[in-house]
């Protein structure tokens, strides 16, 4: 301070010397007042930050030029009220902070205006400065000075810049409220919760005291209103990086992303701006059950571009195309005959794949698990993520198939068993399968002959043939015929014992009487079992009152007439009228 001007008094003497502090905004005088509240403008005065031209001055209308006359300093004759300076800080108390600004006296800012929002006071001696000048004040007088001021126009002028050239700018957030957040950007601005991010954000709270960059997208700085956007500013540099990336993407060409997420379908890898999709059957040539196995978020990889849809944005990659197909030289390492080993992927109702290596899969085809004519199902005998042995049967590289065979393993049973069957020996099997035309009998694994439903008795009446048998059941049965070249076996169980018609004839003859039982009436007679298997016919002209006395399911007696050996049959004649049960014998 210069030693010949006399001692400045404190702003707030000088306010006491000509300001009215009850006096109300409308009742301004041409005084040594100015605003107490921070930011805003000295009554009196016209508002510096509607008066500032591109120069950076402030200009004023005709009626404002008496006010100003009288309130500026002859000592400082070449600042104005509203003059926007540099200025160092020369000193600072609990008072105030004294700053320097180019005048022949020094100015007073409020300590508070040098507040940060951590309550620390940011001023320090010879620390440059911008003050806006309020007013200069009496000769001996500090003029009275305004940093936030200051800040808040060159604040003012970044955000209309902003705006006008969509140029971002840093901003602190301070606070949440009501539908976003309240941000600092030298002036405080709102930041809608929609426009936060691109995509929603679940918790905006978690945003206070975090800096950010923000565009201006509306504005009114008479009434002091800044909203702001993150969203549109990300959006903008998205779009922009997407052409970028759209421009050096190049379909066959490896790309490097980042695997931002992982679906049931796939992986999306971030290229830059685009999202690129891995399908789950570009991650590898072989089975891939879940991406996770092969890829995690975050991870680093290198793909081969596979199309491009610029106008939809998308891009398919590939992450198996990065090396050889192995089905290319498959049948140089699988030959058939061989065998080979690998582990079961799935099992399906008409077999088992097994995979071989990474991309080459065989199929186990149901009829290939066991030499029986009937396999169980698949899941019987493998189970998935197993290791087994298979043979190999042939192979396809152009439709990527290689045929195997489990059963294959071991000889084939006819190969071993087949010369030693004969005609006539009896064996133990057990019964697979029941039909209604006789039951499978496995004599040994692989084997099986069939029992037809003509030789389970020789009783004519069975013809059930789960009457005779259940399945699972150990059963002994007699060789009928074996057919080695077919693989073919019959079996018979009723010729285990003798035969019923040659038992019959050996006690009976031509002449004979004896007790028969009516099984069934026809047109032409009735049908008399005489023993178990053997059967005769009874004619109409044979019984009494033309076969009418005869009755289904009753006992009578007969007499044998004739008898054909070669087809099997025998000739009756009714010898009672009624049945043997009501004790009524009209005698033979």
């Amino acid at each position: 301070m210069q030693a010949d001007v006399e001692e400045p008094r404190h702003p707030e003497e000088a306010l006491a010397a000509g300001v009215d502090a009850e006096a109300q905004p409308n009742e301004v005088s041409h005084s040594n007042q100015f605003s107490e509240v921070p930011g805003l403008p000295v009554p009196g005065l016209p508002d510096p930050l509607d008066a500032e031209d591109d120069s950076g001055e402030v200009s004023f209308a005709p009626e404002d030029l008496y006010g100003l006359i009288k309130s500026e300093s002859p000592q400082a004759s070449g600042v104005r009220p509203g003059s926007r300076c540099q200025g160092v800080i020369v000193a600072v108390s609990d008072s105030g902070v004294i700053v320097s600004f180019g005048a022949k006296v020094e100015g007073h800012v409020r300590l508070d205006e040098f507040r940060d929002s951590s309550g620390e006071i940011s001023a320090q001696p010879g620390q440059e400065v911008e003050v806006i000048v309020e007013r200069l004040g009496a000769p001996g007088d500090y003029a009275v000075l305004s940093y936030r001021r200051a800040r808040e126009a060159a604040a003012w002028k970044r955000i209309e810049v902003s705006h006008a050239q969509n140029l971002p700018l840093q901003a602190r957030i301070v606070e949440r409220v009501k539908g976003g957040l309240r941000v600092n950007i030298g002036v405080t601005a709102f930041l809608p919760g929609s426009q936060a991010d691109i995509r929603p954000v679940p918790n905006l709270d978690e945003w206070v005291g975090r800096e950010i960059e923000v565009v201006v997208v509306e504005f009114n700085r008479r009434r002091s209103n800044a909203v702001v956007s993150r969203s549109e500013l990300l959006k903008a540099r998205r779009q922009e990086q997407q052409r970028e990336t759209l421009s050096r993407l190049a379909v066959g060409e490896a790309v490097t992303g980042v695997v931002k997420n992982l679906t049931s379908y796939g992986a999306f890898v971030d290229l830059g701006g685009i999202d690129g999709l891995i399908k789950l059957t570009e991650l590898s040539y072989g089975r891939v059950g879940n991406p996770s196995n092969i890829l995690q978020p975050g991870q680093e990889v290198t793909a081969k571009v596979l199309r491009i849809d610029p106008a939809r944005e998308r891009v398919a990659l590939s992450l198996r195309a990065m090396r050889p197909d192995p089905w290319l030289t498959v049948e140089e390492r699988y030959q058939p005959g061989a065998r080979v080993r690998g582990r079961v992927a799935s099992v399906q109702d008409y077999g088992a794949f097994i995979e071989l290596e990474a991309g080459v899969e065989g199929l186990i085809h149901v009829s290939e698990i066991a030499w029986s004519r009937h396999p169980k199902h698949p899941s019987k005998t493998f189970a998935a993520g197993a290791e087994t042995e298979a043979v190999v049967l042939g192979v396809k590289p152009r439709e990527r198939r290689i045929s195997l065979s489990f059963k294959r393993l071991a000889p084939d049973p006819w190969d071993q068993y087949g010369e030693s069957l004969e005609v006539g020996q009896v064996i133990a099997g057990v019964v697979r399968r029941i039909a209604d035309y006789g039951l499978f009998v496995e004599i040994v694994e692989g084997i099986e002959g069939l029992v037809h439903i003509s030789d389970l008795s020789w009783d004519t009446r069975a013809k059930n043939p789960r009457s005779v048998a259940r399945k699972g059941q150990e059963i002994n049965t007699v060789i009928l015929h074996v057919d080695t070249e077919n693989r073919r076996l019959s079996l018979g169980i009723k010729q285990l014992e003798p035969d019923a018609w040659d038992t019959f004839l050996s006690q009976y003859a031509a002449g004979d009487t004896l007790e028969g039982l009516v099984r069934r009436i026809v047109k032409f007679g009735a049908f008399v079992e005489l023993a178990p298997g053997v059967e005769g016919l009874c004619h109409n002209s044979q019984a009494p009152r033309g076969g009418q006395a005869l009755q289904s399911g009753m006992r009578y007696y007969f007499t044998i007439l004739e008898v054909n050996e070669s087809s099997r049959r025998i000739g009756l004649r009714c010898t009672s009228a009624v049945p043997i049960e009501d004790g009524a014998d009209d005698g033979g």
